[in-house]
């Protein structure tokens, strides 16, 4: 894992010990979490205005500590320098911040903290101040915290320190955790007589994986970085944090519950066997559905020896059974067509069909890269002729960190296809593209397409005139990102997953666009945005400026989101949404919507364990009526329904494509209506399952069904029409009710 470009991380292993005039460590004595060492209650009453601002004595409850107990040096008496930019930083002299990081595994209240401190000249005033405190977390990489807006602070006396024993802070007032996660305990030492953290000699052997190093320094005053750089530190700071958990849910006990599986990267839903039960491809094996129990059929279904990350599924030639196309993000391996037989199995058609990847304008270090990495796939019925188009999102040949151009192939309704790359609209620029989502965001009957951009890219949104023909309109719309000047470069986000869905329930799709953005860059780099549509397929973001670490939308920062995914779990009648992270250590979480555009986080009674997560999607697959969710896992729903619910699963049997991707369908009822699409892709290459779920709330009855499909037909059902079921819905108006399929 990269901290800092150009940044030389420390060799702790050249730290010397300090502490007694002979560099021995200083004496230490075991202090229960109850108890404290060397602290006279009665001088420290007698202090000074302004020093002993904390207790003197912890109350009793759990101590998290990572430290063995005992000190052995401390930063201000070591040689060692960081060099930033050309620029060198003596972690002796530097101004600098000490933290040490605790991950909260219950909803909690902080009861104080304790620490050891070095550096302290003997010859200090009795009433000099030893202040530290307590912080939220920034980005939840493991080292960077919020400094600008600390949870508590507090002094107290050097009077009542003692070398080598611990000395508590005791808060006045608990702080109240009640979303579990990282917070600090950090001070800041701003000359190099400033009292700091004694550490110990428990070095780890790097700070790669995320747990492995739990203490880290900032350094505020190197310019060019917001709130300065923050490297990890691999001895452990002698700091303890005193809580008291105030929640204990039990994992059995939570919203979601781990089903056994296969695991990967990528998910796509579908009932590809036609039996009612959705199937899924994970990281390109099919996983066929059983009833609810999963069985890989990757071999007998004819998918063996195929190399590939994901893939989507869509009827491409309208014989009423699912196809699958498979992309592959290696430039040594090319994507595939997989054609349906209808007998459960499939058969590379992609060379007959005329799909290729293959490319020869860049030379990725090796003769066999000579396909284009594929990130993701989507279809869609560009000219709603009725056969569904593919737009293939091409991504970086990380070696020499150079882009390909997305591919764009026109189905010809006879098994082949033409490429449309660089042509009606579409662009033939390089772009690091990670993902491509279908919708009809402008709400005029025919599919536009959103590709996500990485590497400070801008976000291409094509708008479709109908016919076929797009115009590239992110930065008119809102959707590019946000754009920052920096010289003669504009930079953008490091958007990787995105997600169509209706939000606000009025009747048009918003998107989601989860960013990448590392705190030292936190001023300019995109944050994940809540994109509110205001019909016209105009878009302003709810999520705002992020001045702090929690948005106006009520996310909270998190520097590596990665895929989102939207879905009612509770059947409120309001999206909620699942969203991973990547990268070591980091969590996924979850939010209750709250259908203004706004979000809650409940990740810890969600229960959703995933870490390092790419892909998500939802679907039904036990047929119970709420929507699970893949998350590198597969996690089934068990949280309390606040409603009512309906599934819509959409054929198109006259002029539209035969699995009606693209078409929306608008649920009314109760004076509410909600407003969901068939999916050809969405977030990095996966795709929710085909049959739609609305929950309804308290909603008994729905007034009326409309199905807009691609190019703008629509067809309307009537009601009174019952809840809690699933219906199958037809082009030519006909319409069945039941698990199984007509």
């Amino acid at each position: 894992m990269r901290y800092l470009a150009g940044a030389a991380l420390l060799a702790l292993s050249g730290f010397a010990a300090c502490g007694g005039d002979d560099g021995a460590a200083a004496p230490h004595g075991t202090v229960d979490a109850g108890t404290e060492g060397g602290v006279d209650a009665a001088a420290d009453a007698d202090a000074a205005p302004g020093c002993g601002t904390a207790g003197p004595t912890l109350s009793a409850g759990t101590e998290l500590a990572f430290d063995d107990g005992t000190p052995h040096a401390d930063i201000r008496h070591q040689t060692a320098a960081v060099t930033i930019d050309g620029t060198e930083y003596k972690l002796a002299e530097a101004p600098l911040w000490e933290a040490v990081r605790f991950e909260l595994a219950h909803p909690a209240k902080v009861l104080g903290f304790r620490v050891q401190w070095a550096n302290v000249d003997a010859a200090a005033a009795p009433d000099m101040k030893l202040e530290a405190g307590l912080y939220g977390d920034f980005g939840y990489n493991g080292f960077d915290f919020w400094a600008p807006d600390p949870l508590w602070t507090g002094t107290r006396c050097v009077s009542d320190m003692t070398d080598g024993q611990w000395l508590d802070y005791a808060l006045p007032e608990p702080v109240v955790i009640d979303e579990p996660g990282l917070v600090y305990v950090a001070h800041h030492a701003l000359t190099p007589t400033d009292p700091v953290f004694y550490y110990d000699d428990s070095a780890a052997d790097n700070c790669d994986a995320f747990d492995s190093c739990r203490s880290a320094f900032n350094l505020p005053e190197v310019p060019g970085y917001y709130n300065g750089t923050s490297f990890p530190f691999q001895r452990d700071f002698l700091v303890r944090l005193v809580v008291e958990y105030t929640d204990d849910v039990k994992p059995a006990d939570k919203l979601f519950q781990e089903v056994p599986t296969e695991t990967g990267d990528h998910v796509s839903w579908a009932d590809y066997d036609g039996d009612g039960f959705d199937d899924a491809l994970v990281s390109g094996k099919l996983l066929k559905n059983d009833g609810g129990t999963f069985t890989d059929v990757t071999q007998s279904a004819g998918l063996a020896g195929v190399s590939a990350t994901g893939g989507v599924f869509g009827d491409y030639d309208n014989d009423g059974c699912l196809d699958l196309f498979l992309f592959s993000e290696s430039p040594a391996n090319g994507d595939t067509l997989m054609r349906s037989k209808c007998d459960g199995t499939f058969e590379d058609v992609t060379a007959a069909s005329k799909i290729t990847d293959l490319q020869s304008y860049e030379d990725c270090g090796d003769a066999a890269n000579v396909h284009a990495p594929s990130a993701a796939a989507a279809w869609l019925d560009l000219d709603a002729d009725g056969y569904l188009d593919l737009y293939v999102a091409n991504f970086i040949c990380w070696s020499k960190e150079t882009y390909y151009v997305d591919t764009v192939f026109h189905n010809e309704k006879d098994g082949t296809f033409s490429e449309w790359t660089g042509t009606h609209g579409f662009s033939s620029n390089k772009a690091p593209s990670r993902g491509a989502a279908p919708a009809d965001a402008d709400g005029d009957g025919d599919i536009d397409l959103f590709v996500n951009a990485y590497r400070l890219r801008p976000n291409y949104f094509f708008v479709n005139d109908g016919s076929g023909n797009v115009t590239e309109s992110g930065q008119t719309t809102g959707l590019a990102g946000v754009a920052t000047q920096a010289g003669v470069v504009v930079y953008f986000g490091h958007t990787i997953g995105a997600a169509w869905g209706d939000l606000d329930n009025d009747g048009d799709f918003d998107l989601i666009a989860a960013n990448l953005a590392h705190p030292r860059f936190f001023n300019f780099s995109d944050k994940t945005q809540v994109l509110i549509n205001d019909g016209s397929g105009h878009f302003t973001d709810k999520a705002g400026t992020w001045e702090k670490p929690v948005s106006a939308a009520g996310l909270r920062y998190q520097e590596t989101h990665s895929v989102p995914a939207l879905a009612d779990f509770d059947q409120d009648g309001v999206l909620d949404m699942v969203i991973t992270a990547i990268y070591d250590g980091r969590p996924t979480d979850f939010y209750w919507g709250k259908g203004d555009g706004t979000f809650e986080l409940d990740a810890y009674h969600a229960g959703i364990t995933t870490k390092n997560g790419w892909g998500v999607a939802t679907a039904d697959y036990d047929n119970d009526g709420d929507e699970d969710v893949f998350a590198t896992k597969l996690f089934r729903n068990d949280a309390p329904g606040k409603g009512h619910w309906l599934q819509v699963r959409v054929n198109g049997n006259v002029s539209a494509n035969r699995a009606a991707i693209g078409a929306s369908v608008l649920v009314e009822g109760g004076g509410k209506k909600w407003l969901r699409q068939v999916q050809g892709g969405t977030g990095k290459g996966g795709q929710d399952s085909l049959t739609l779920h609305f929950g309804l709330g308290a909603v008994t009855s729905v007034d009326t069904i409309t199905i807009t499909f691609p190019g703008g037909k629509q067809v309307k059902f009537s009601g009174p029409i019952a809840v809690d079921q699933r219906l199958w819905l037809a082009e030519d108006g006909s319409q069945k009710s039941g698990m199984s399929p007509p």
